[in-house]
């Protein structure tokens, strides 16, 4: 008997997580939308700002799904600013984007290839911030931080894009100058 109830609360903490999961992607999704249309765009970055500030380590991951879920079908706004919110994940909750945070590279690399300029602004300046808040600790994890930035930045140098090239310089300049002394021999 006792083991069945145990089964059960199993069960419903599960399915309470995902009803969770659920509500927060429904509130990120309304709030994108939002972004979508200019009488309502400061209120969709307010309500999306106000969610990465609030959120608890379970709802980062289905945070972060949301955000890196844009494709170029989508308005600027909202490829711009959800490429932002990657920074404010990590200038709230920097200790929990960790095991994100290649993901979220992939992402902002992948956006270099847009073709809005304001868009390509955004990649620049998240990169600086992520390198600003999640390499300056001051520990050996921050060459592994530092590494993880830059690496797909390097590797976008070499696409036959301008766009592409001009905007991974840009980001490899902006995490060396908000990283907090890399490593020598990385650097090299």
């Amino acid at each position: 008997m006792k083991a069945n109830s145990q089964m059960k609360g199993r069960g419903a903490s599960r399915v309470n997580v995902q009803q969770v999961s659920f509500e927060l992607k429904h509130k990120v999704i309304l709030a994108l939308n939002k972004l979508a249309d200019r009488d309502t765009y400061q209120i969709g970055v307010e309500e999306l700002d106000k969610l990465a500030e609030c959120l608890t380590s379970e709802k980062i991951a289905p945070f972060v799904s949301c955000i890196l879920d844009t494709d170029s079908e989508q308005k600027s706004a909202v490829r711009k600013e959800c490429v932002r919110l990657m920074g404010t994940l990590s200038k709230f909750h920097q200790a929990l984007v960790g095991p994100h945070v290649n993901k979220m590279v992939a992402s902002i690399v992948k956006r270099l290839k847009d073709s809005d300029s304001v868009v390509r602004d955004a990649c620049v300046e998240t990169m600086g911030v992520l390198a600003s808040k999640l390499s300056n600790h001051g520990d050996e994890s921050d060459d592994g931080v530092f590494v993880a930035l830059v690496r797909p930045v390097f590797e976008a140098l070499g696409e036959h894009n301008k766009q592409v090239q001009t905007g991974a310089a840009l980001c490899l300049a902006r995490v060396i100058d908000n990283s907090h002394d890399p490593s020598v021999s990385i650097l090299q």
